[in-house]
């Protein structure tokens, strides 16, 4: 008998093996993200051409790097760090000397309840592929080396890397931030 063949899956920097259910719920959440977009797009459209009078009130937030500074990062995670904006909405912080600590930090607006429901859906088909994490944000999971945090409709992501008491550190990284969405 032949095992199927599975494939490297690239999320970001990193590079996951999944198993066959896993790289099966990775395709639902790339599934679900893309209808996701695709129904916004339509409703966008038609709510534009709706109301041509009144042009829509675009939400905006600052660059990640300017919602928690550099400043901010290195006396949360106890060790100096520099900011590289990615974007207008990643910011990574790697440290000022040797390889550790680490953090990307991402703002997807309007992204929250899409990547949270197929984050529920990937752990109803694949249980332990994304744990529930308690006390932060509206709702939010770990979902491999990711926490992805829920607020209203936007997605806070972020990614650890040599970081001791992540718990409490990704709390105070959110709730800087969060004051200034």
């Amino acid at each position: 008998m032949t095992r199927p063949r599975i494939f490297p899956v690239t999320i970001g920097r990193y590079i996951l093996m999944p198993s066959l259910s896993q790289a099966s719920a990775l395709a639902l959440l790339v599934l679900v993200s893309g209808c996701h977009s695709r129904a916004q797009t339509q409703e966008a459209s038609t709510a534009s051409s709706a109301s041509q009078t009144s042009a829509p009130v675009e939400k905006s937030t600052p660059g990640a790097c300017e919602l928690v500074t550099q400043a901010e990062m290195s006396s949360i995670l106890g060790s100096p760090v520099v900011a590289a904006e990615h974007g207008s909405n990643k910011c990574i912080y790697t440290a000022a000397s040797g390889i550790s600590p680490y953090v990307e930090f991402s703002v997807d607006l309007g992204d929250g309840e899409a990547a949270m429901g197929a984050t529920r859906m990937m752990a109803t088909k694949e249980p332990g592929i994304a744990d529930p994490y308690e006390g932060v944000g509206d709702e939010a999971a770990s979902v491999g080396p990711a926490l992805m945090i829920r607020t209203g409709e936007d997605l806070v992501t972020l990614v650890f890397s040599g970081v001791e008491d992540v718990p409490d550190k990704a709390r105070r990284i959110f709730d800087t931030a969060k004051a200034r969405m």
